[in-house]
């Protein structure tokens, strides 16, 4: 029988006291609240996730030209996490109850504009430093756009090699510069793979 923490069953009552208040009130996002196996143990407002950097799931796709240049993109100022920094992934927080290809699929389209393609699906990955604890999904896809940005989330981008990102590993979110070192060593491209000092 699987042995669940003190803290654990303290989480989910809270957590389960909050969307109970609020599943009436104004539309919020929801979000999963996974464990360190991920599975799902609670739902949580994606506010709280954040303030309170409680583990969930995130989709991670790598968008590429099929020739080696990788679709790195701007975040808007605004953006809860790691704002006004590059992405080398596009993908976000996987909402409460969504298939994880579903939403990959959803955040391509709403980020990107990218439509219509085939995803492949790489295996999950753990990621964790003092901003966050993500379960990952990683997907790729090859797109040539032209691609219609989300204004609220996606400045601008542009298409850099796996040799470029490393020279501006400071520039990037560490969790997807993790995601995209993945995706690199998982297609046998371990020679360019991002080798950056980013936390863990």
């Amino acid at each position: 029988m699987k042995r669940i923490l003190c803290s654990e069953v303290f989480l989910v009552n809270r957590l389960n006291k909050v969307f109970r208040m609020e599943q009436q009130t104004e539309f919020v996002e929801w979000v999963d609240i996974v464990d360190e196996d991920n599975n799902v143990i609670a739902q949580s407002t994606r506010s709280q996730m954040r303030a309170e950097n409680l583990r969930h799931r995130a989709t991670y796709i790598v968008v590429h030209d099929g020739m080696g240049k990788i679709l790195v993109q701007r975040r808007t100022d605004i953006k809860d996490f790691y704002p006004g920094l590059l992405d080398a992934t596009a993908g976000g927080v996987v909402m409460r109850d969504e298939n994880i290809l579903e939403s990959a699929k959803r955040e391509a389209e709403e980020e990107l504009g990218v439509a219509g393609v085939p995803f492949a699906e790489h295996g999950t990955f753990y990621f964790e430093n003092e901003n966050c604890r993500v379960w990952g999904g990683l997907f790729s896809c090859v797109s040539h756009g032209p691609f219609a940005l989300q204004e609220s989330e996606v400045v601008e981008v542009s298409w850099l090699t796996p040799k470029e990102i490393t020279a501006r590993c400071d520039e990037f979110t560490p969790d997807s510069l993790k995601a995209l070192s993945l995706w690199l060593t998982r297609n046998n491209e371990s020679n360019k793979a991002i080798s950056c000092s980013s936390p863990e």
